[in-house]
């Protein structure tokens, strides 16, 4: 394992001009430590709680409980065929006096509320929590997430991401998309959020089930994040996440650098699954061949034979030809 490199005094144009464009991990020490929350948090976590509980909408949150027995991790049962954890649902208020309670027992039950739209939740927290500058992409989510000592499987998402400690300390284990073979997927129709988590419990590694982690050991990325430090987690970048106190709160920033009518690649994996990976190899290939040349473009443009009015959907992906491909996707029969 290697320490994720850190910046300080970071500004846009630091973040815009050298770390973004590398496209790797960095650790944005002490980027929103002049936050009000962050600030109120240094003080007392209770007044912290309080304030949040305050100024939340009053909306029912969704949250995770997760027993003793598993220490933190919300995964699946030893089968995998169903979660180790429940849903429940419950006034922020009441989320928070559960939290506090859990607080003070020496075998905490986990609790976890993630990705609480700021809108929603909690109007007005944006417009005084702002990364002004940072994000380009005309859409954007921030979220809060809140809990106790909880452990996040590695997991990739199809965002760019920047989250920001509030209070308590968070442990990142970041790993290339290079080391996907060496994580061991879990099943892609049972996941904790819509993405394939790692099946591998990075916190004490089971080397004779899973005896290629080792390598994806060696290639980790790490840190430890204060209160008023950031992590920039670049799209598709492995991700667990272990809280190491019994409250800690988290404010992240996702978006896409696409337009709005770009699709989801983990659409296009599904119906890979649906209608290519099954067919005879010979067949197999001769597929391959054709996604390397027209969506890979392994041999250049696929399109740069054909005047540009012929293109049509080989061409560049503009909001219409968007909608024309979504269309044939919806009177496909083939």
């Amino acid at each position: 394992m290697k320490n994720i490199p850190e910046y300080s005094h970071v500004t846009p144009e630091i973040f815009a001009e050298e770390i973004k464009p590398a496209a790797r991990p960095a650790v944005l020490k002490g980027l929103v430590s002049e936050w009000p929350v962050v600030k109120l948090g240094a003080d007392s976590a209770d007044d912290l709680l309080d304030h949040l509980v305050a100024t939340a909408s009053g909306m029912p949150i969704p949250y995770f409980a997760c027993d003793p027995e598993w220490r933190g991790r919300f995964f699946y049962v030893p089968d995998c065929t169903a979660f180790n954890y429940r849903h429940e649902q419950a006034s922020f208020a009441e989320f928070v006096a559960r939290l506090r309670h859990e607080a003070q027992s020496p075998a905490p039950t986990a609790l976890f509320a993630g990705s609480l739209a700021l809108g929603g939740f909690f109007p007005g927290f944006a417009q005084t929590h702002r990364l002004d500058g940072f994000i380009s992409a005309s859409q954007f989510l921030q979220s809060l997430w809140i809990g106790n000592h909880t452990l996040t499987a590695p997991h990739f998402d199809n965002v760019e991401n920047i989250a920001c400690v509030v209070t308590g300390r968070r442990r990142f284990t970041l790993f290339p998309i290079e080391q996907f073979p060496n994580l061991y997927v879990g099943p892609l129709d049972l996941t904790p959020a819509g993405q394939p988590i790692s099946l591998v419990d990075i916190r004490e590694p089971d080397f004779a089930r899973f005896p290629r982690y080792r390598e994806a050991q060696e290639q980790a990325l790490v840190a430890t994040l204060e209160p008023g430090d950031a992590i920039y987690i670049p799209t598709l970048w492995w991700h667990g996440v272990e809280s190491l106190g019994p409250v800690n709160v988290m404010v992240n920033t996702w978006w896409r650098d696409v337009p709005g009518w770009f699709g989801s690649p983990m659409t296009a994996l599904l119906h890979a699954l649906l209608s290519l990976r099954d067919l005879p190899k010979g067949q197999r290939d001769s597929w391959k061949v054709v996604f390397d040349n027209l969506v890979f473009e392994a041999n250049g443009p696929a399109a740069e034979h054909l005047p540009v009015p012929a293109r049509g959907v080989l061409g560049d992906l503009t909001r219409g030809n968007a909608a024309h491909l979504r269309d044939l996707l919806s009177r496909s029969q083939v």
